[in-house]
């Protein structure tokens, strides 16, 4: 089985703002632009797909997506191309920083960021979701795909991209792996004969 991770591009926010699962638009025009992050994904499908009769069209047996708005346009652009519709699942979600979504990340007070960040998989912010959340939600979506078989593509945000690549990677999740996520990019993870998820690539747009 086959999962594609696929980063949403730019979104329409000043730099250093905290979002995540605040509904926030793309920046217009998209960058990098929608075509791509196409190229990027039919580069990784066609090693997915490699030895298909010649002429068949490379196309995922699903397409999936994050339902925040960054996530579900870059899906239906995407799912155009294959005629295919994409499912939304709130499972690939971003973290939800709580109290701190829409705030810039200097004005959130260090008394509440400061220990946050030595401990994030454990703690919240306030209102929040901790990462062992994210962790457990994005890995039952991954598993539950794994059921399925075939190919997926889906389309969500860095948070949990992190956590597949971890599994990838054979980490825990509770460590961040060290990964390039650009806006756009993407991942291939492969279920391995012996049940364990493989990172094979990360595609680079931004």
């Amino acid at each position: 089985m086959d999962l594609i991770l696929v980063r949403h591009t730019r979104v329409a926010l000043p730099a250093g703002t905290c979002y995540g699962q605040l509904d926030v638009p793309l920046q217009q025009p998209a960058e990098p632009s929608f075509e791509q992050v196409q190229a990027g994904v039919a580069q990784v499908l066609a090693h997915v797909l490699a030895g298909l009769p010649e002429g068949q069209r490379v196309v995922p047996d699903r397409l999936l997506c994050s339902p925040l708005r960054r996530a579900a346009v870059l899906a239906d652009a995407l799912g155009a191309t294959w005629a295919l519709a994409a499912q939304a699942d709130a499972r690939w979600m971003e973290l939800n920083f709580g109290e701190w979504e829409g705030r810039p990340w200097e004005d959130i007070p260090r008394a509440q960021s400061d220990p946050w960040a030595a401990d994030f998989y454990r703690l919240a912010p306030p209102g929040g979701e901790t990462y062992a959340a994210l962790c457990a939600r994005v890995a039952a979506a991954m598993d539950e795909q794994a059921a399925a078989g075939g190919c997926a593509v889906v389309v969500c945000h860095a948070g949990p991209m992190r956590v597949a690549a971890a599994r990838g990677m054979g980490l825990p999740m509770s460590q961040w792996p060290e990964v390039e996520l650009p806006m756009g990019g993407c991942l291939h993870l492969r279920m391995a004969p012996d049940l364990s998820w493989q990172l094979v690539k990360a595609v680079e747009q931004a």
